[in-house]
C-alpha cells in the first residue's frame, strides 16, 4: 500500500533534520563533520550536481563514499538503486549506523514496509541517540498505519538425535527392584517437517498505543507418526510506548493436537516490558501465566507461571550481549509433576562484514519437583545445560524465502533414570512475508 501524499510530504520534510542528527551522532573528525554538513545542505536544497561534485572531491572512501552516493540517488528519486547501495554498504560495514538509518527510511519511502519495520526495530536496539529513537517510533507508527494486516509463512526441517526426549538408560531403579525401560521411552532420532502460517491485524489508536490481533497455525510431521503434532494460537496484544521503551500485555489462547493423545488447551496472559537504563543498556522484564487442560491426561491439568529479567548491552551496532535470570513454576494436579525451575542464560549476537549474522547462547538450570516420584522414595530433581547457536545471511534468499539455521545441544541429568537424556537438534527454517 503506497504512502498517501500528506504522509510522504511529512516524511520528506522530517528526513533533512534527521540527517543532521545522524552526522552529529557518528562523531567523525572536524573536517569530516564540515564536509558532511555541506553535502547534507546541498542535498536538502536540491542541488544534486553540486553535491555530487563535492562528493567526487571528498576524501571519503569505502562505506562513507557509498553512503553519500546512496543519499544522492535517494535525493534523485532513484529509490531502488539507493536501497541496493545502502544494503551493500551495511553488508560490507555492519557498524555503519548512518547507512542503516538511511536504508530504513528509504525502504519506507519506497513502500517496503516490512523491511523498513525490521530496520527501525533494529535501530531501536542498537542506536544510543535518544532523539533518533523518538524518530524511529514515529516512522514505525507510520508503517503500522499503512500496514494494518500482515501474513507470513514458514517451512522448517527439524533433525534431532532425540525427538521424544527419551533416556539412554535401560534400567529403572524402583523401591520394588529394577525394571527394564520400554524402548518407546528411550531416545529416538528423527527429522520433522514443519509448515506454518501466521499473521496479524493491527490498529493504532494514537502514536503511543498499538492493539494487535496475532494468529498462528503450524503442523509438524515425522516419519514415526506418534510424534506428529499441530497447534493453533490466538493472542490480542496491547502495547504502550514510553519515553524510554515500551510495555505490552497479551491474553492468549492455544490448542495443541498430539498423536500421542497428549492434546491440550491453554489459556493465559503474557506481559513484556523493555526500558533503556543507559546509552548502551536495556532492561527487559517478561512474565506469563497460563492454565492447561488435557482431555485424555487429566492428571496434567494445571497452571504454569514464568518470569524472566535480562540486561542487554550494545557493544557496537554489530555486537550485542545479553544475560539474565529466569523462573518457572508448574502446578499440575499430580503432585509428582509439580516443580520449580530456575535458570541463568547469556547470549551474544554478532553481524559480520559480508552479511553473515550469528548468535551464541548458553542456558543453565535446574528443576526441583515436589511429590515423590511413583515407585521410588524421592522427588525428581533435574539439572541441565544447553548450548545454542544461530546463523542467517542477509544476501541469501530462495524464491523469496529467507533461510535461518538454529541448533542446540542439551544435556539433562536426573535422579530418575527416565529423564537422563541428551539431545542435539537443529531447525533450518525458510521464512517469507506476504
Amino acid at each position: 500500500m503506497p504512502l498517501n501524499s500528506l504522509q510522504t510530504l511529512a516524511l520528506k520534510i522530517a528526513i533533512p533534520a534527521l540527517i543532521g542528527l545522524w552526522g552529529a551522532s557518528s562523531a567523525p573528525p572536524l573536517a569530516a563533520q564540515s564536509l558532511d554538513s555541506q553535502i547534507s545542505q546541498l542535498l536538502s536544497a536540491g542541488q544534486l550536481e553540486a553535491a555530487e561534485e563535492l562528493l567526487d572531491r571528498s576524501p571519503y572512501t569505502g562505506g562513507d563514499k557509498q553512503f553519500f552516493e546512496a543519499r544522492v540517488l535517494k535525493a534523485q528519486g532513484r529509490l531502488p538503486e539507493a536501497i541496493k547501495l545502502l544494503r551493500e554498504t551495511i553488508r560490507l560495514y555492519p557498524d555503519h549506523l548512518n547507512a542503516r538509518r538511511e536504508l530504513a527510511h528509504t525502504l519506507l519511502l519506497n513502500g517496503e514496509f516490512r523491511a523498513a519495520e525490521h530496520h527501525f526495530e533494529t535501530l531501536l536496539d542498537v542506536d544510543q541517540n535518544t532523539q533518533m529513537r523518538r524518530g524511529y517510533h514515529q516512522f514505525l507508527t507510520t508503517i503500522h498505519q499503512n500496514k494494518p494486516v500482515g501474513v507470513s509463512g514458514r517451512l522448517a526441517f527439524l533433525p534431532s538425535t532425540n525427538v521424544n526426549r527419551g533416556t539412554t538408560n535401560t534400567i529403572f531403579d524402583t523401591s520394588l527392584g529394577q525394571f527394564a525401560i520400554d524402548p518407546n521411552s528411550q531416545a529416538t532420532s528423527g527429522v520433522g517437517v514443519e509448515l506454518g502460517v501466521s499473521g496479524y491485524f493491527r490498529r493504532i489508536p494514537d502514536p503511543s498505543r498499538r492493539v494487535t490481533l496475532q494468529w498462528d497455525l503450524a503442523g509438524i510431521r515425522y516419519e514415526e507418526s506418534r510424534y506428529n503434532k499441530a497447534s493453533a494460537s490466538l493472542a490480542l496484544s496491547y502495547e504502550k510506548l514510553t519515553a524510554t521503551g515500551d510495555w505490552s500485555l497479551a491474553p492468549f489462547y492455544r490448542y495443541t493436537w498430539r498423536a500421542d493423545d497428549a492434546d491440550n488447551t491453554a489459556l493465559g496472559l503474557r506481559f513484556h516490558h523493555r526500558t533503556r537504563i543507559g546509552a548502551r543498556t536495556q532492561l527487559r522484564l517478561s512474565a506469563s501465566h497460563e492454565r492447561r487442560w488435557y482431555p485424555s491426561q487429566s492428571y496434567q491439568n494445571g497452571s504454569i507461571s514464568t518470569a524472566a529479567v535480562s540486561l542487554s548491552y550494545q557493544v557496537a551496532p554489530s555486537l550485542g550481549l545479553t544475560a539474565g535470570l529466569g523462573f518457572e513454576r508448574g502446578t499440575p494436579d499430580a503432585d509428582h509433576l509439580k516443580y520449580d525451575h530456575q535458570r541463568v542464560f547469556a547470549s551474544a549476537t554478532k553481524l559480520w562484514q559480508g552479511g553473515l549474522r550469528g548468535s551464541l547462547g548458553v542456558d543453565l538450570g535446574k528443576r526441583d519437583f515436589v511429590g515423590i516420584y511413583p515407585l521410588t522414595t524421592e522427588a525428581r530433581a533435574d539439572s541441565y545445560y544447553k548450548v545454542q547457536f544461530g546463523l542467517s545471511h542477509s544476501q541469501i534468499e530462495v524464491m523469496g524465502f529467507r533461510p535461518t539455521l538454529n541448533c542446540s545441544h542439551t544435556l539433562n541429568r536426573s535422579n530418575i533414570s527416565f529423564y537422563d537424556y541428551g539431545a542435539t537438534e537443529c531447525q533450518a527454517t525458510l521464512n517469507r512475508n506476504f
